[in-house]
């Protein structure tokens, strides 16, 4: 993951632990999920509307051609 050993994700979550305490981090951890969560839908509906924009303009020179 990343070039990120287990003992390296415990030592990171025991730094998290010291620094922002037990009572702070499952709030911490929904925050995260949201914004990924967010982040993952804004970017299909990028590629949604990236697709759909190229769909039309192959739609449209179908179009021309034809005539």
């Amino acid at each position: 993951m990343l070039g990120v050993g287990g003992s390296e994700i415990v030592f990171i979550a025991l730094i998290f632990l010291i620094i922002f305490g037990p009572g702070s981090l499952p709030k911490m951890a929904r925050d995260v999920g949201r914004f990924v969560t967010e982040a993952r839908r804004a970017v299909d509906d990028f590629k949604d509307e990236i697709t759909s924009a190229a769909d039309d303009d192959d739609d449209d020179k179908k179009d021309r051609r034809k005539r």
